[in-house]
């Protein structure tokens, strides 16, 4: 079932946008970068305390920032992760200290990041981003979409 999950474009500076998709990480609400350049989801691990790390051998405990420096992560399972209406239940992250990113963007726009929502979560949902209408359609099967709560 495709699933469509509107999102907001964020002008740091004149010409220069990130796409973001609002939703909750166990009931705490995250704003989240959509971005194709990241290879791997990235979550800030202040938001994912006591969630269970997942040992996993063949992947490399790293990730490359744009600087290509090596950053220390960790795979750790959200027990309930919501985009939108759209209810993706357990999923597996990876985890790192984002306080420089999440700083950099309160002190341009005035707003938190959690994290970035990397092509691994996009291909294995089969993404579509559609700038024109805001939205990235998702293709789930056996989930359940989350009705907001007002």
């Amino acid at each position: 079932m495709v699933h469509t999950i509107p999102f907001e474009v964020k002008e740091l500076e004149t010409a220069s946008y990130h796409p973001i998709l609002r939703g909750k990480i166990n009931g705490f609400e995250v704003n989240l970068i959509i971005d194709t350049g990241a290879s791997r989801t990235v979550i800030d691990k202040s938001i994912t305390v006591n969630f269970p790390v997942i040992q996993i051998d063949s992947v490399e405990p790293y990730a490359a920032g744009i600087n290509a420096q090596k950053i220390a992560v960790e795979q750790v399972e959200i027990p309930s992760f919501i985009l939108g209406e759209v209810d993706f239940g357990k999923t597996a992250v990876f985890i790192t200290d984002l306080s420089p990113i999440s700083q950099l963007y309160n002190e341009m726009v005035n707003f938190p990041i959690h994290g970035l929502l990397g092509c691994d979560f996009l291909e294995n949902f089969k993404a579509k981003i559609d700038f024109k209408t805001r939205t990235i359609s998702v293709k789930i099967s056996k989930r359940k979409s989350h009705k907001k709560q007002k």
